[in-house]
């Protein structure tokens, strides 16, 4: 599988109900598509991690409405939906020296692939890898 870089827009939220909500409206209304999030949380602050179809249109987006966020660069990966997956590609990643500070990743109900997000201590080697197709 090829690996590709994308931008992860990791955006600063106060912890209590509707702040989701509220963006994830403020995004539907620009008509950007959500493909992957994750919201952390803290006692005082959230972070909403997410890769979304138009970055800049959403970084717009936030802007207007007064959200605080970053971008970081992530590894996107389509990873085969069965058991060992996720152990291969962190073995292959591991032999190269390259840390995952974090994965996020899902897949639908018997689908063939998940999309993984990873934030990696070097995106460069770990776009040079080869990962299994199968």
């Amino acid at each position: 599988m090829k690996a590709q870089e994308s931008t992860q827009l990791s955006v600063f939220l106060g912890n209590h109900p509707g702040v989701v909500a509220d963006l994830c409206t403020a995004l539907t209304e620009a008509h950007i598509s959500i493909r992957a999030m994750t919201v952390l949380d803290t006692v005082d602050v959230g972070t909403m991690r997410m890769i979304v179809d138009d970055t800049e249109l959403a970084k717009e987006s936030l802007k207007g409405s007064g959200a605080a966020y970053v971008e970081v660069p992530v590894l996107l990966l389509e990873v085969i939906n069965r058991p060992g997956s996720f152990a291969v590609i962190a073995k292959i990643m591991a032999s190269a020296g390259v840390n995952i500070e974090y994965v996020y990743a899902t897949a639908g109900g018997g689908a063939a692939t998940a999309l993984a997000i990873f934030r990696v201590s070097d995106i460069d080697t770990a776009l040079k890898l080869e990962y299994p197709d199968e």
